[in-house]
């Protein structure tokens, strides 16, 4: 293939369109501003579909990658499973509100994705969003400090404020700033801005008090040195984390941030207790999964309380079952709309698209983390080391979908487009290979 018409001096409306993606990446870690990322959203669609009629653009759409394939099959299956759902009012609503926008992020990264600089921008937007919403977070938070003390309880936060959830946006903005750090930025200014970047999120999320941000971006960081073979950076990274533990086990009071002690205790990880009661909740999950396991329940989780309701859960668990009852019900008689979550991205997937869309799901990112790995083999150096970048942010987001389900939302949205990015260096090399080759 031949990209010299996306390569060359974009026109108008690849810059349009770029431009509004990486608009969209940059307000993507931000909870707030919903009716904005929609407009962008429809914006974007508007401008990207005369790009498709280009013959460069659909001949890379057309093109032979099994990651674009196996991404089309998991769009035609929601949309299946959700006209097939027992509620397929609110499938087919949650469809164009979640699904296009991730199908948008991931194909604009695809096809007009055809250089690092290109792919760099994007990570750069993700990061600027993400240092803005830190800055905003840093000021409530010492807003709240200053006039009470750590002591006194947990920081308020509520999804009304920048700090709402922000722990849960570090675990995936932290391991690509730290990435990009060592392995793509040019130069000492950049590298010390990343590094003061990532020093304000590490305290901003050890404030949060959420125990897996942590322990994700700590796995995410021992990878990344791996991948890079920095065996001293590595030494380095465990002198850290290990000062950092020996901090917190010397602390006579911690407050509410007494709970980071727990990381170091096994039960932490394998009972009910020490995973937050996600045991009740995964096992309540599954009951429902086991009522519908081919077609699932449609696409959307918050219909999760309708089908308990109708299912005939809530009066069995009422009676008979205190630990699903009480995180599915509370003191309620039945669950509410929108208001329980699966806390797991794979049984989520399952609840609402089957185990045939989870087993779709599992190869796409077996066929994303395949084809990363062998560009990073086989790449180009600057492609090497972004996709070193990007796999070392998906695996962040893979290891934070065990306690969470991020099938949709801001982390989601991000990662389908670090994928299209991943696709489009990919697609890039394949066209250059074949214009050799002539």
């Amino acid at each position: 293939m031949n990209d010299a018409a996306l390569t060359g001096k974009p026109d108008r409306l690849v810059q349009l369109t770029l431009g509004l993606w990486w608009v969209l990446l940059f307000i993507q870690p931000f909870e707030k501003f919903v009716a904005v990322k929609y407009l962008m959203m429809v914006g974007l669609l508007i401008a990207a579909l005369p790009l498709a009629l280009r013959a460069e653009v659909r001949q890379r759409l057309s093109s032979r990658n099994i990651v674009l394939g196996l991404a089309l099959a998991i769009v035609v299956w929601c949309v299946a499973v959700s006209a097939a759902s027992p509620y397929p009012a609110d499938s087919l609503h949650a469809l164009p509100r979640d699904l296009l926008l991730q199908a948008e992020l991931l194909l604009v990264g695809s096809l007009l994705v055809t250089g690092p600089k290109q792919a760099r921008t994007a990570l750069w937007m993700i990061m600027a969003g993400f240092a803005a919403v830190s800055l905003l977070s840093a000021v409530e938070v010492a807003s709240y400090l200053r006039d009470h003390a750590l002591s006194e309880g947990q920081i308020p936060r509520s999804h009304k404020s920048f700090w709402g959830g922000y722990a849960t946006m570090a675990s995936f903005c932290l391991p690509l700033i730290i990435a990009f750090a060592v392995s793509t930025a040019s130069g000492i200014r950049q590298r010390v801005l990343l590094g003061v970047l990532c020093l304000l999120g590490v305290v901003l999320t050890g404030l949060y008090g959420s125990r897996s941000p942590l322990l994700v971006v700590a796995i995410a960081v021992i990878v990344l040195f791996g991948l890079l073979r920095a065996w001293k950076a590595l030494a380095v990274a465990f002198l850290l984390m290990a000062l950092g533990v020996g901090w917190v086990a010397t602390q006579s009071n911690l407050g509410y941030l007494e709970k980071y002690r727990s990381l170091a205790e096994a039960d932490t990880y394998v009972t009910n207790q020490g995973l937050s009661l996600r045991l009740d909740v995964w096992s309540g999950v599954i009951e429902l999964i086991e009522a519908r396991p081919v077609l699932g329940y449609g696409y959307g989780w918050k219909k999760l309380a309708w089908a308990i309701n109708d299912g005939g859960y809530a009066e069995r668990w009422k009676a008979t079952d205190p630990g699903k009852s009480a995180y599915f019900l509370g003191e309620e008689t039945a669950a509410s709309y929108g208001k329980v979550n699966p806390h797991n991205y794979f049984l989520q997937v399952a609840f609402e698209i089957g185990i045939p869309g989870l087993l779709l799901v599992l190869a796409f990112w077996l066929a994303v983390f395949w084809q990363g790995l062998k560009g990073i083999v086989r790449g180009p150096l600057e492609h090497q080391r972004l996709r070193v970048v990007i796999l070392t942010t998906l695996l962040a987001y893979l290891l934070s979908n065990f306690a969470n389900g991020f099938w949709v939302g801001g982390l989601a949205n991000m990662a389908c487009a670090l994928v299209g990015i991943l696709i489009g260096l990919t697609l890039s090399e394949q066209s250059a290979a074949a214009g050799e080759s002539k």
